[in-house]
């Protein structure tokens, strides 16, 4: 009996261990309980779907989780550790701002100094102009007075006086007043016919109001005393000035 017993309790271990694996194996039976062969198509087995198996993707989740947070947090290494100075990012823009404000200031100077140039070009070719106009009209003031002094006629004595009084002033003037008659007179009685032709006229010195022309004249004169005609040179240095009556002869001289 005892041993027929004995053989009923180990068959009935036998039967209970069978059911099932222990409570300890089954977390590693139940990773590797179920392999699958390449090409097999077979269902995995219950055993497969324990809570050991379902709980790995969770752990893996973690760790890839934990992986990229250790990525994402992992420090960064200044370049002040290695010794590099750090670079400011508003130095370029600095350098550029005041690249472009020195070229615009070089550039409004240079602007600058063309418009001045040219405006003091103008003015420095308007007063050469003008002096040269004042010049021009000091030697044609005393081109007129010499070939007014230079010419006369019997029959037009009294409107060539008028015309030589007319360019007259000052010492000039005063002078040729006094002899209007005495000079009429002997015009007149000589039959005195005179050309006057301006050879060369120059002038000798100048300013604002006055200037000093030299002019050379050559007189062709016929009269009744006398057959045929004669030729004189005259050199007169006549000085002219400005007034309220415009340019005139205030002072005429011989010269030589």
């Amino acid at each position: 009996m005892s041993d027929g017993n004995g053989d009923r309790q180990r068959a009935r271990r036998r039967a209970v261990r069978s059911v099932g694996p222990p409570a300890a194996e089954s977390v590693t039976s139940g990773v590797t309980a179920v392999p699958v062969e390449a090409g097999t198509t077979a269902d995995p087995a219950p055993v497969a779907l324990d809570k050991a198996t379902a709980a790995e993707p969770v752990a893996l989740g973690k760790a890839a989780s934990v992986e990229a947070a250790a990525v994402i947090t992992e420090p960064k290494v200044s370049a002040v550790e290695f010794g590099v100075p750090p670079v400011d990012a508003a130095e370029p823009r600095s350098g550029i701002g005041v690249g472009r404000v020195l070229a615009w200031a070089a550039a409004a100077l240079l602007v600058l100094a063309l418009v001045v140039g040219a405006g003091l070009s103008v003015v420095k070719v308007r007063s050469i102009d003008a002096r040269d106009e004042r010049r021009t009209e000091f030697v044609q003031t005393a081109r007129q007075a010499a070939l007014n002094l230079t010419t006369i006629r019997a029959d037009s004595a009294k409107q060539d006086i008028d015309r030589i009084l007319a360019v007259a002033s000052g010492q000039f003037k005063s002078e040729f007043d006094g002899r209007v008659d005495p000079f009429l007179n002997v015009v007149q009685q000589a039959k005195i016919v005179s050309n006057g032709e301006v050879v060369e006229a120059a002038l000798e010195s100048d300013d604002v109001d006055s200037a000093q022309v030299l002019v050379a004249v050559k007189q062709t004169l016929t009269n009744a005393g006398q057959e045929g005609p004669q030729t004189r040179l005259y050199r007169f240095r006549i000085t002219v000035s400005r007034g309220d009556a415009g340019l005139t002869a205030s002072k005429v001289e011989f010269v030589g």
